[in-house]
């Protein structure tokens, strides 16, 4: 989320240049209930699951201020002036954003396990040149998930607002210069349709997208540079249907903080209650919009939500809303990896207490005075200051973030096959000769992945890739990602022995006949049940002399909703779809791995001398419900199944195991461990 302080008013101390436009204390009284829910929803105070809302608020606010004062400016000057406009936005924007970069990435380099240290360089350097928002998205990032988060993850919605000031001023200037004013409206509702429709389709294809960039976002900030395009006309009628419409726009906006969720398609139809809302809450504060009553004098009636808005509480937070929401984020992860877990109820209060320090501190002494005073500046000058300013910081974070130490200088040397098929070993340090690296954990991916054999959640047709050499007996893989982790050391052993391996693998995606939801939240994954038929009738068509399956079944616990007892219905149908398999088909079910609540690399990396420390017990990491389903289901009808949790655990499950680190993220093994797991697999198909 990004909260542009621009002049909702004329007094500088708001963060805003002095205008001839009525300040509007109601927008920061908005800007403040945005920015409380935001935090609120980050802190996980219950209740305000859906604070994230107050991102959309904030872009409706920053859409009407700006294309407000762009009209104002042309209706003044006759003109707009491209160069003074984005010096502005330069020099108020820019300096709190790069002061909180620059003291995030020191406190990084300070508190946070070393492993953080080059994706926070990485995202430092995409949040200071504005396209955090689309390095995000290419990362395929889920905002709404609370899995390993960027510390600067909240610097995408800059990205957004930044490129939309790039865009936007160069569509007002020439549409008015070619068209005039009633065209631009028609222009801006246009592309906001567009934006909006853009949004509806993309959030069902990729979520990270939909989310993230602007093309699917503009819709938001185009409603707000809508109603300034209409201007009075799109005031609401002054008396009860103002203050309707305004106690409706606030209500909406509350409603969406309070039930709005992980599991609500966002951004998407459901955006358009927040949006609207925020619509409907400027509308009724537009001075057209109040009555003229005796209270006309100081302020709208005090019935209306406009007034609410405007009572100096919730003014005070909007005003200090920009420092607000840049300094709490880094401050809640810093802390966590610092500590090397959730932050405690006490330690939240007291982040929350840092963050308002600092936000008063930033408030008063750079909003107020310093950028009133950059504002001064000639525009060549504001732009060369803050491009001077970004490179420094970019520096200053490769400075300090460069290089960090990710092993001891101890070598262990690979187990014999004898040593791997004996249990695993515990190190309990970070071997010189670890593979993969703390450094290359996060590659450590099968060749599956390089091409399009492991099919998108928008995928309903299994391509069949096929290795080895075809003639030879035949083995098929089939699964989700979890099966993916076994394709290297399968594909080898298929090589060696001259037969062939077949892959029907889907992200996210059992190959069991059962309803699941969307992992991202988009609804049911009507794909994933299409796919699933789609490998059953391929196996039955074509059989293969064996099938392994593998799943990620714990994952699906919160996914399927079936009966409402996940147990049984997992059972019932890992059993179905190995009866309808053919009956010259062996079928081997290998169980699933260990899921940790943080990926241990990021541990290991802050305990390079003591790799117990980031050891937890086994029973802690498995989930004996779905592995007792997964083993009962292969059984009855038939198969085998393969415990894997001893392959690489004993009673305590370490994340460096002989000379590998064993995890890649949270719940999947690295490239290299499970080809070191290969006598294991040798051993289970001979």
């Amino acid at each position: 989320m990004h909260i542009d302080p621009d002049a909702s008013g004329g007094r500088p101390g708001g963060g805003g240049a002095r205008s001839t436009h009525p300040r509007r204390a109601d927008i920061q009284g908005l800007r403040g209930i945005a920015v409380t829910a935001v935090v609120l929803y980050h802190v996980r105070v219950p209740g305000l699951s859906g604070g994230y809302v107050g991102v959309d608020v904030f872009f409706v606010v920053s859409g009407f201020l700006v294309a407000g004062n762009l009209l104002r400016e042309h209706a003044r000057a006759g003109r707009i002036s491209l160069p003074r406009f984005w010096a502005r936005r330069v020099s108020r924007l820019a300096p709190p954003a790069l002061l909180v970069i620059a003291a995030t990435t020191l406190a990084v380099a300070v508190w946070a396990p070393p492993l953080l240290w080059v994706p926070t360089l990485r995202d430092a350097v995409s949040s200071t040149i504005g396209v955090a928002n689309i390095a995000f998205a290419r990362r395929g990032t889920d905002y709404l998930s609370t899995d390993s988060p960027s510390v600067l993850q909240h610097f995408w919605s800059l990205g957004v607002e930044e490129q939309f000031y790039v865009a936007l001023p160069i569509v007002m200037v020439v549409t008015l210069a070619i068209a005039g004013r009633r065209r631009l409206t028609a222009v801006v509702g246009v592309a906001t349709a567009a934006s909006f429709v853009l949004c509806l389709w993309l959030v069902t294809v990729s979520q990270p997208w939909a989310f993230f960039t602007l093309p699917s976002r503009a819709w938001e900030l185009g409603v707000g540079a809508l109603l300034a395009c209409l201007g009075t006309r799109a005031a609401l009628p002054a008396g009860w249907v103002s203050r309707a419409g305004g106690w409706l726009g606030l209500g909406g906006i509350l409603t969406a903080v309070a039930l709005f969720d992980e599991t609500t398609v966002f951004p998407g139809a459901a955006t358009l209650v927040p949006v609207v809302g925020t619509a409907l809450v400027l509308a009724a504060g537009s001075p057209r919009a109040i009555a003229p009553t005796p209270a006309a004098a100081t302020g709208p009636s005090a019935s209306t939500a406009t007034a609410l808005l405007a009572r100096r509480p919730l003014t005070a937070v909007g005003d200090a809303s920009y420092p607000l929401y840049l300094w709490h984020w880094p401050l809640l992860i810093v802390s966590a990896a610092a500590l090397g877990r959730d932050l405690r109820p006490l330690e939240l209060v007291g982040a929350c207490l840092l963050t308002v320090a600092l936000s008063v501190g930033t408030h008063l002494t750079l909003e107020r005075r310093g950028i009133p005073r950059l504002a001064r500046w000639r525009p060549r000058t504001s732009v060369l200051g803050g491009v001077v300013a970004s490179a420094g910081v970019v520096a200053l974070s490769a400075t300090v973030l460069s290089a960090p130490v990710l092993s001891t200088d101890r070598p262990v040397g690979d187990p014999t096959v004898a040593e791997v098929l004996a249990g695993p070993v515990a190190t309990p340090f970070v071997p010189r000769d670890m593979t993969p690296t703390l450094a290359d954990v996060d590659g450590s991916l099968p060749a599956l992945y390089d091409g399009d054999c492991h099919v998108d959640y928008d995928v309903d047709v299994s391509p069949g890739c096929t290795f080895g050499a075809p003639g030879g007996a035949t083995t098929a893989l089939v699964g989700d990602s979890h099966a993916v982790q076994w394709f290297s050391p399968l594909a080898a052993r298929a090589t060696r022995l001259g037969d062939e391996l077949v892959t029907h693998t889907k992200r996210s995606c059992p190959v069991v006949d059962l309803d699941v939801e969307h992992p991202l939240g988009t609804g049911d994954f009507t794909d994933c049940r299409e796919w699933g038929a789609d490998v059953l009738s391929r196996l039955q068509a074509d059989p293969v002399d064996t099938v392994v399956i593998s799943h990620a079944v714990s994952g699906y616990r919160d996914l399927v909703a079936e009966t409402g007892d996940f147990d049984a219905d997992w059972e019932a149908a890992l059993a179905r779809f190995i009866d309808a398999l053919p009956e010259t088909s062996r079928v081997i079910v290998v169980g699933d791995t260990p899921r940790w609540p943080d990926p241990p690399a990021v541990c290991v990396s802050a305990h390079l001398d003591d790799v117990g420390a980031c050891a937890l017990p086994t029973s802690a990491l498995v989930d004996p419900g779905a592995e007792d389903a997964d083993r009962a289901g292969a059984l009855a009808a038939g198969a085998s199944w393969q415990a894997t949790t001893d392959w690489m655990c004993t009673d305590l499950c370490s994340p460096v195991v002989w000379n590998h680190l064993a995890y890649r993220d949270t719940n999947h093994l690295t490239d290299e461990f499970a080809m070191r797991l290969a006598p294991r697999l040798d051993a289970l198909l001979d």
